[in-house]
């Protein structure tokens, strides 16, 4: 099934041969590509009929069953939510001029109105081949007979007395095809009959198209057209021979598709007919139906694999003509031959401004060597490879190792100093040629790891990136960037100087920094929005204002900060995710540059090297259309179901319906994860409900008013605005029990109820109720007060069973009774708590040698501190966390639905606190302390479900805990794990300490320690 499923992205690499040689303009080539099936929500793999209504919804026809798409959800329609409809096995689709929808099923004719979605069924039985528009109130329809549906009302059509197959339309003419004969009817009624030759007799005929001004034939014998002498004649298709061909589809930019059995045929407009065989495809190209909408997506039914669909892409992979080699590793623009400097896998060539390609290098010369970086100056081109430096000359074509010193060493960095002068970076520091001499760098013994990765100048500074950290050489001085931060020893990929002081680095493993005018260092990662790593090439492209940045995933852009002291976030916009794929591509195979030459500039577009030939980007690209993005009511649920009409902008609901889900939507077909909402029930909501793309919105206990509800669509790159907007005026009627006279008659009874009661007391006891209320209070004094003293006393109880007589605190008992409640609390609300990403987290905090205190200071100067620490910790916790004195020094904290991502930044807060606090003892003076803290979090995603015991979270806090003893003390400590770890490995907490380090050994989990360093 794997294999079936990926079967388009053979189809596409095939693509990708046939059409790198011909012109780019408007190839194949650069289409994207996209694969729904059954697992997306499609009631069925085989799709057999595609139409697109007027609102824009596509409406596809399956085997199991009609399904109206909007890009992100299918809906499904069949006999059992839908009476009317003939059968759930749908042949074929067609949306009339008046906007209503018809539908062929293998049981008969039936037909809908999209915008209502009622079902009308028709007195047609037999399965139905074909239906075509003849007049606007006018059609025809292909079953067993003709027939014609005409203002609501079936009739037969007599002129062809036998069971027709397909038809078509051409001008004032209708074309049939039954098993014996072709028929052409005017719609003055004028029949003309030819007879099909031998071979189309047969087997059956599966469409007729009408195009170049000729009728086209797809048929099980083959494709075959009809000729000026009115002769059905074999069309010429290389391969085809007598194989079936079952649609044929000329498109609105004049392509030609072709479906068959074995082989999928396409001719672009003056070109020749491509073929991609079944062995190359991987499975039979075989489409019953193919659509074009009107955004110019090209649609495909698939029999077997689900819908397809292909759009013009926003940007293009080339594979330059005569380029053996498709896996580039580095590119770069040479200003001096106008060209691109391209290194694959096995040679190094000129991509030309017509992409012809150029072989300068060749195989033989490269050797096995990776092209990391190359420079072209003096007609000469300078090659850093991971087997020592190159030389090419032009003159004479030949290569050299030009320098004994770097013969051997890897070499990733060639970059230009001054007017002749080069630098070289690799593997052995790094090195000046001055045109002349070639001098290793002063400071190449202070660089903790030799091996530099980028050089980027700044007037007379120099900085120096490596596989360990960054390095600053100004005043020949060499200096570490980033102390203090993740940057000091990370794997430097990448450098870039904005204007305005800002300084942007990119790493393997640490994501991206931004320095700002002011020396701080932001760090951005999955963590807080940046959308692919690592990081591995940077481009600032002052015109459009837009840094570039790319990873072996994809590539994304962003904005710099614009003030000098720059933005605490970043609006980062994915322009080619890890799943696009273009054709001929896989997904994430993208921008896999090996060394410096990452990215280039050229003819506007940005250049990336990838597996797949080169990957080139329009600056100027627009990711989100130039439309309008326009929401969409579905319906609004209840205790019954309300469809909305598209101009309906009111709705008065059932006076019981108080609980409703309003369903909402937008068309995009390219990109639908890109959209996000925000809605808005006013008179009801205080401000705008933000849900990414989620798709409904849910109210329960709604009062009796009237309510408006605003729903917004955006792409992600875009603002929130008016003009993207729907409104729907809700209406919510009252109960006759809400009402005033309701409650008016239930006042006037109480109040006659009270008179009667009253007069019958004042008539009958005045006497006797006067001591029983003398009797009454006594008693209730009395009762009142044993309650007080009772609650005094279990008061103090509760406070010398739960409560720490020295610091105050909850103790051990409390944690072990309100634990398990908090866990109960936390399970019962599991899935809205895990979409916002909050959990209970578990801090064990015990102080560093506290034994010290008591020993030079006694006892109640250790009682002292423990107190000042008691006081610290409740500070710095929020109302619905507690701290618990879990034994003599030891402390644990509990945070209640807090933020998974923010506990790690709260345990080292506290550890901060700690160090920096100082601590007065009775005589006067001050101490310090150090604490070490070990956390964990709950729930614990793993394989097989979620840890569910919180002795287990308790334990594995204080399993870090002791690893930060272990390491050192003054620190932070959590257990992580590999995504692939088994619940089923802490069903005993009794061995947990066994199992973790079994765990560790197999390097399935690790400590993630943080120290801090005041």
């Amino acid at each position: 099934m794997i294999f079936v499923r990926f079967a388009p992205l053979v189809f596409l690499v095939f693509f990708c041969f046939c059409l790198s040689a011909q012109s780019q303009t408007g190839s194949v080539y650069d289409f994207d590509i996209k694969h729904w099936n059954s697992a997306d929500g499609l009631s069925s793999n085989s799709v057999r009929a595609i139409s697109q209504d007027q609102q824009g919804y596509l409406w596809i026809g399956t085997l199991y069953g009609l399904n109206r798409f909007d890009g992100h959800h299918f809906t499904q329609f069949s006999t059992k939510n839908s009476r009317q409809l003939a059968s759930n096995s749908i042949n074929k689709l067609l949306l009339d001029q008046q906007g209503y929808m018809w539908v062929g099923t293998k049981a008969g004719l039936s037909g809908f109105n999209p915008q209502t979605l009622k079902f009308d069924r028709y007195p047609i039985l037999a399965e139905v081949t074909s239906i075509v528009q003849v007049a606007p109130d006018e059609l025809w329809v292909a079953a067993e007979n003709l027939f014609k549906v005409k203002q609501g009302k079936v009739s037969r059509i007599h002129s062809v007395k036998e069971a027709v197959m397909q038809m078509e339309k051409a001008g004032n003419a209708v074309w049939i095809s039954t098993a014996r004969s072709l028929y052409k009817l005017d719609l003055q009624g004028q029949t003309q009959r030819i007879p099909l030759p031998e071979e189309l007799q047969q087997y059956p005929l599966y469409d007729l198209s009408w195009f170049s001004d000729s009728l086209h034939f797809a048929s099980e014998s083959g494709y075959f057209h009809l000729d000026e002498q009115q002769q059905v004649v074999r069309c010429e298709l290389s391969g085809a021979d007598n194989s079936a061909i079952y649609k044929l589809f000329r498109d609105s930019s004049g392509n030609d598709w072709i479906s068959g059995y074995n082989t999928l045929y396409h001719r672009q407009a003056g070109q020749d007919w491509q073929q991609i065989s079944a062995e190359e495809l991987g499975s039979s190209p075989w489409f019953s139906d193919i659509f074009e909408d009107r955004d110019q997506n090209i649609w495909m039914a698939s029999f077997s694999e689900g819908l397809y669909r292909a759009s013009p892409g926003k940007m293009r992979r080339v594979i330059g003509q005569g380029q053996q080699d498709m896996v580039v590793r580095s590119v770069r623009y040479s200003a001096r031959l106008n060209s691109l400097l391209v290194a694959t896998q096995t040679n190094v060539g000129l991509l030309k401004s017509d992409q012809h390609f150029i072989e300068l290098v060749d195989h033989q010369a490269l050797g096995q060597s990776t092209v990391f970086d190359f420079y072209d100056r003096n007609n000469q081109l300078w090659l850093g490879t991971d087997n020592g430096l190159l030389l090419y000359n032009f003159d004479d074509q030949k290569v050299s190792r030009p320098f004994k010193e770097l013969a051997s060493s890897a070499i990733r960095v060639v970059q230009p100093h001054a007017q002749a002068g080069l630098w070289f970076g690799g593997a052995g520091g790094l090195y000046h040629y001055d045109g002349k001499t070639l001098t290793a760098a002063p400071f190449n013994a202070d660089l903790e790891s030799g091996f530099v990765t980028v050089i980027e100048a700044q007037k007379h500074d120099l900085l120096i990136g490596t596989t360990s950290g960054l390095y600053w050489y100004q005043q020949e001085k060499l200096n570490r960037v980033g102390l203090g931060t993740p940057l000091f020893g990370a794997y430097i990929t990448s450098v870039l100087t904005l204007p305005g002081q800002h300084m942007l680095v990119a790493t393997l493993d640490d994501g991206l920094f931004i320095k700002t005018a002011q020396g701080q260092w932001q760090q951005y990662d999955s963590s807080n929005g940046l959308p692919l790593d690592p990081v591995i090439s940077l481009w600032y492209d002052q015109d459009t204002d837009y840094v570039w940045a790319s990873s072996l995933k994809g590539v994304f852009r962003f904005t710099p900060p614009q003030k000098a002291d720059g933005s605490p976030l970043l609006n980062f916009e994915l322009i080619l995710s890890p799943y696009d794929r273009q054709l001929g591509t896989a997904p994430g195979r993208c921008c896999n540059g090996a060394g410096h030459s990452k990215v280039a500039k050229w003819q506007d577009q940005l250049w990336y090297p990838s597996l797949k030939g080169l990957v080139a980007v329009p600056l100027q690209l627009k990711m989100a259309p130039d439309r309008a993005l326009q929401p969409l009511l579905q319906d609004v649920t209840g205790q019954k179901s309300y469809a909305l009409l598209p101009d309906q902008r009111q709705l008065v609901l059932d006076t019981s319906d108080r609980n409703i889900s309003i369903s909402y939507s937008a068309l995009e077909f390219i990109k639908a994860n890109a959209i996000e909402f925000r809605y808005q029930l006013k008179d009801f909501d205080t401000e705008w409900q933000h849900v990414g793309q989620r798709r409904e919105a849910i109210y329960t206990n709604l009062p009796p008013g009237r309510y408006q509800f605003v729903v917004q669509a955006r792409y992600s790159s875009q603002s929130w605005t008016d003009q993207q907007q729907l409104r729907l005026d809700l209406v919510v009627p009252r109960l006759f029990t809400e009402t005033v006279v309701y409650k008016g008659l239930w006042l006037l009874l109480v109040v006659l109820a009270l008179y009667g009661l009253a007069w019958l007391w004042r008539r009958n006891a005045v006497m006797q109720q006067q001591e029983l209320s003398k009797l009454v209070r006594l008693r209730t004094a009395e009762l009142e007060s044993s309650n007080a003293r009772l609650y005094e006393l279990n008061e103090q109880l509760s406070q010398l069973t739960h409560k720490d007589t020295l610091t105050g605190l909850r103790n051990r008992r409390f944690l072990f009774e309100q634990l398990p409640k908090d866990i109960e609390q936390y399970q019962h609300n599991r899935d809205a708590m895990l979409q916002q990403g909050k959990c209970i987290a578990l801090l064990q905090l015990d102080m560093d040698n506290f034994k010290s205190i008591n020993d030079l200071y006694g006892n109640s100067a250790g009682d002292s501190v423990l107190q000042q620490i008691s006081g610290l910790l409740l500070r710095e916790s929020r109302g619905a966390d507690y701290v618990v004195r879990y034994a003599g020094e030891q402390f644990v904290l509990v945070l209640r639905d807090v933020e998974f991502a923010s506990v790690k930044d709260v345990a080292l807060q506290l550890n901060q606190l700690v160090a920096q606090a100082h601590f007065q003892i009775p005589d006067g003076r001050t101490v310090s302390l150090t604490c070490s803290i070990g956390y964990s979090c709950f729930p614990l995603e793993l394989v097989g479900g979620q840890l569910i015991s919180w002795e287990i979270s308790l334990q594995l806090s204080e399993i870090a805990l002791r690893k930060v003893k272990q390491s050192g003390r003054n620190g932070c400590a959590t257990l992580g794990f590999d995504p692939q770890v088994d619940a089923f490995e802490f069903e005993d907490s009794g061995h947990i300490d066994v199992q973790i380090e079994k765990l560790l050994a197999d390097g399935l989990a690790w400590f993630e320690v943080k120290h801090y360093f005041g």
